[in-house]
């Protein structure tokens, strides 16, 4: 009976202020876990949107540069001609005349360039 007497009561106060600090840990470690999966999904999302990006160069830049070479190739082609003495000159779009057939068959398709 004596060893009662001699432990000092456990303090109300103490018990409460150690919940409360458990629970600041626990929602504090909740925080940190949802804060933390938000910043890999968007490493995740900033990664994908980056291998887009450079799908998109590999194939777009080519034909963007192939159409470009396409349409500088007639300069480069009449520079070439006037350096050689051609005599060649540029028809203007006004002498230029469509030819349609009439009633074109698949074998007259065939022979067309």
């Amino acid at each position: 009976m004596n060893t009662s007497r001699q432990q000092n009561p456990t303090n109300s106060f103490f018990w409460l202020t150690s919940c409360f600090a458990f629970c600041i840990v626990v929602f504090g470690a909740i925080a940190h876990v949802t804060y933390r999966n938000k910043q890999i999904q968007t490493a995740r999302e900033i990664e994908a949107t980056e291998k887009r990006i450079a799908a998109m160069r590999q194939d777009d830049i080519p034909s963007i540069e192939a159409e470009i070479d396409r349409h500088l190739a007639r300069y480069d082609l009449r520079e070439k001609l006037r350096q050689q003495g051609s005599k060649l000159v540029a028809t203007p779009s006004q002498h230029i005349q469509v030819i349609r057939l009439q009633n074109p068959d698949l074998s007259q398709q065939a022979q067309r360039p």
